[in-house]
């Protein structure tokens, strides 16, 4: 046999023990979708957002509006009750909330692609600002020391307090002024958390965010769902 065939028949089979030696790792499967993430769902410029089609954004109409007749007849039932106890009433609304979260819930795990969920995924960390850090999964990714996670449950609790105050004072003369201080905190708040972190972190950050959110005001939206979430009760688990 002449070298360069040697030479090749030893090339082909130190790639092919490579190949047997050394496996291609497995796809990283598809993370669940948190359920404040799955909640966005209810929201048309989310939907746009992710570019679902017609097909899927009815899914959801259609599961929310058989959550909305259950609800009105259960309620109609207990309109003509007399002496209906109000925690039958309190209970009706909290199986309606549950009922809208399983839907959402359903329509991000079954009805999205695997691309629409992980943009949802970081629709949900841009609107929620600097809170976003206080997510378990967050952390985990980002890798966060214990020092940088007290960091960022500090920085969560004030969020937390300026969102309440927010919300305090809807209808007040003040209102527009704590708005514009609610939206200063939320971006210096996440501007400085992130340049506190390394370099690789704040590369694994970015990636988690994606792209910037094109079709709407993600701070006007989060005051949105904020304010919708605070006037609607905890389903019941």
């Amino acid at each position: 046999m002449s070298r360069p065939r040697i030479f090749a028949g030893l090339l082909l089979a130190s790639v092919s023990a490579a190949s047997s030696a050394a496996p291609a790792p497995a796809p990283k499967p598809d993370e669940p979708v948190p359920a404040a993430a799955a909640r966005l769902l209810k929201y048309r410029k989310v939907q746009k957002e992710l570019k679902m089609s017609a097909e899927q954004r009815i899914a959801i109409v259609d599961g929310l509006e058989d959550v909305e007749e259950a609800f009105e007849k259960a309620l109609d039932v207990l309109d003509k009750m007399p002496n209906a106890p109000d925690e039958a009433f309190d209970k009706l609304e909290k199986e309606r909330a549950k009922g809208v979260a399983k839907v959402l819930a359903d329509a991000a795990a079954k009805g999205l692609t695997p691309a629409q969920r992980s943009r949802l995924r970081q629709i949900d960390r841009r609107l929620r600002g600097p809170a976003a850090f206080a997510d378990p999964a967050v952390q985990t990714a980002l890798g966060l020391t214990d020092a940088q996670k007290k960091a960022a449950a500090d920085l969560a609790e004030k969020a937390t307090a300026h969102a309440e105050r927010y919300l305090d004072t809807l209808g007040n003369d003040n209102h527009e002024a704590v708005k514009k201080e609610v939206l200063a905190f939320r971006a210096d708040g996440a501007k400085g958390f992130v340049a506190a972190l390394t370099a690789d972190q704040q590369a694994t950050w970015k990636a988690m965010l994606g792209d910037p959110v094109t079709g709407f005001d993600p701070d006007e939206l989060w005051f949105a769902v904020f304010s919708d979430e605070d006037a609607e009760p905890a389903p019941d688990k």
